[in-house]
């Protein structure tokens, strides 16, 4: 489906010569760079003092568009690893998981679009701003999705929902039989065995995935992943891409360190699991209001916005930082406790006894 949606727009781009495509470019350093062979004066950048060059050492920027300034070797080695290990046929590096989404939505603007309703603005923001008339279906009930499905779609849905922590069932989402969409930020590197998220804990992979590397990657930016198609459509139609100045090679560096360290480290997310069975029991035993969740996001709920805001305050003087999430951003009000490898069992007893603790709100 990509194909028919996509293809007559890439085909029009070529027949007007508008077509776009990012090239190579090694920074070798005193303003030049080798492009398809050539070793030439750096030109294209926006690099105006000089100071990306001289940074160099420390991975410096990246200057401009990767379209207009080039990929660097960088860039595409890192677009290579992650197709490489999520088993996609092209990815493209974007500055941010906003940017990512609302760019690769718009894509869609004559396609049926269906979104969980529960999913994140980003996604949503992306299918307003493409023009479409999509539809939301009620959170993770597929029956109803598939009463409104009448012809080919995309279907788009948080892979981990971040105010809940609860997770798309992407083997029945693939099952309909439509383009799937999965904006799996809160669950790359830290869901699966060797944690490349949602998709291999469940067995089942989108045709597009979003992910983001400020999350469990603890760099910066995003990547959407999918078929050669879409990587092209990205390049020639897809704004947020065409017109931002691509990561830093700082970032890049960093997340090409830190994917090695998921790919290696297995400890943390097994230390991070085990974190999270050790709070839901602590909060079953204390009959503390959260919803059953088995990833990072554990959302203690309260009676309203003022229960909420007076608990974070109460936690932060004790020595526990975890602020009030209000409607609209959720229906009912609550802390949302994110659980990281870093803690202990002790620390998690700790503000397992402030909750206890703190009577009423809860």
């Amino acid at each position: 489906m990509l194909s028919s949606w996509l293809g007559p727009r890439l085909d029009k781009a070529r027949a007007e010569g508008l077509w776009r495509q990012s090239r190579q470019v090694t920074r070798l350093g005193q303003g030049r760079v080798e492009v398809a062979g050539f070793n030439a004066l750096d030109l294209a950048g926006n690099d105006y003092l000089a100071l990306a060059a001289a940074g160099q050492g420390f991975g410096g920027g990246a200057t401009a568009s990767p379209l207009v300034s080039g990929q660097s070797e960088a860039h595409q080695q890192l677009c290579d690893e992650l197709a490489d290990w999520l088993g996609f046929e092209s990815v493209r590096l974007f500055s941010s998981g906003f940017a990512a989404n609302c760019g690769v939505l718009k894509l869609f603007g004559e396609v049926p679009v269906f979104h969980d309703r529960l999913n994140h603005a980003s996604l949503l923001d992306g299918s307003l701003q493409s023009g479409t008339r999509f539809r939301r279906y009620r959170h993770q009930d597929l029956a109803q999705l598939q009463g409104l499905l009448k012809t080919p779609s995309l279907i788009v849905s948080d892979g981990v929902f971040s105010m809940d922590g609860d997770t798309a069932d992407i083997p029945a989402l693939k099952a309909l039989g439509q383009t799937l969409y999965i904006d799996d930020a809160h669950g790359i590197g830290v869901l699966g065995e060797n944690g490349r998220g949602l998709m291999e804990q469940q067995g089942a992979k989108p045709d597009i995935l979003m992910a983001t590397f400020g999350k469990a990657l603890g760099a910066g930016g995003a990547f959407v992943a999918g078929p050669q198609i879409l990587g092209e459509a990205i390049d020639n139609l897809c704004r947020e891409y065409i017109y931002s100045t691509a990561l830093p090679l700082a970032t890049v560096n960093l997340v090409q360190s830190n994917l090695k360290k998921v790919q290696s480290e297995p400890w943390r997310r097994e230390k991070l699991g085990e974190l999270i069975r050790h709070f839901q029991a602590g909060c079953r035993q204390r009959d503390i209001a959260v919803l059953a969740s088995d990833t990072a996001i554990q959302p203690v709920l309260c009676q309203d916005s003022a229960a909420a805001l007076a608990l974070s305050q109460r936690l932060l003087e004790a020595g526990f930082f975890c602020p009030a999430i209000r409607p609209p951003t959720v229906p009912q009000a609550r802390l949302r406790i994110t659980l990281n490898a870093g803690l202990s069992t002790s620390q998690l007893d700790a503000l397992l006894d402030c909750l206890e603790g703190s009577h009423g709100p809860c």
